[in-house]
This record gives structure tokens, C-alpha cells and sequence, in this order.
């Protein structure tokens, strides 16, 4: 199983990513998910990239 990285982000992302992902999954994909959170309310906690550094550490830890 592949552990792999997400982030839903803001806008449509959340809804796109949730289709993707059920379809993904439904053709068999042995994926494992871990998700991080960006974008606007990362931004507004205070963090001016959009993306914190503990986000940063999973997706070089997971590489996809």
C-alpha cells in the first residue's frame, strides 16, 4: 500500500478531490491517504504561504 498526500484546499477543491478520490479508490487503487490542510484558513492561523511546514514534512515524507 502507497501512502500518498491530499490537501482539499478552498473553493471546489474539497468537491473535486472527494469525486477523485471515490473514484480512485473504486478502481482499486491501493492508496493509503494522509491529508494536510492549505489555503485560506491556514493563511488566516497566521502562516503567509497558505501551507504549514508540518504540511511541508508529509508530503517529502509521502512524495506524492
Amino acid at each position: 500500500m502507497k501512502k500518498i498526500t491530499i490537501a482539499k484546499g478552498d473553493g471546489i477543491g474539497p468537491e473535486i478531490m472527494d469525486a477523485t478520490l471515490e473514484i480512485i479508490l473504486a478502481a482499486g487503487a491501493n492508496i493509503a491517504i494522509e491529508e494536510i490542510e492549505v489555503g485560506e484558513k491556514v493563511y488566516l492561523a497566521g502562516n503567509p504561504s497558505g501551507i504549514a511546514k508540518e504540511s511541508w514534512d508529509i508530503i517529502r515524507k509521502n512524495k506524492i
